[in-house]
């Protein structure tokens, strides 16, 4: 059961761990937290998208939108006579 819990993707362990927490029933999610040795909070996260029923898109592993913006352009400009520098940063 933990090897293939371990072979997993993140999503996936996340479901597996909120299903076996529900199989328990009480005390569930902080047996199965132990188990896989994940936080509370991810196995009811998991939890949650099973009663949900939320199923991620097929190829994808994270959600749409995470992850770093690529589109910053950082740069230096002095905005005093004294010479401070001071970071602009545009998109």
């Amino acid at each position: 059961e933990k090897f293939f819990y371990d072979h997993l993707p993140e999503c996936k362990k996340r479901q597996y761990a909120g299903l076996e927490a529900m199989k328990i029933g009480y005390n569930g999610v902080s047996k199965a937290s132990e188990k896989f040795k994940i936080h509370k909070h991810t196995v009811r996260k998991g939890k949650k998208e099973l009663m949900k029923q939320i199923v991620p898109p097929e190829g994808k592993i994270r959600q749409k939108g995470g992850g770093r913006k690529k589109n910053f352009s950082y740069q230096w400009s002095d905005r005093n006579p004294v010479n401070d520098s001071v970071l602009i940063h545009s998109r």
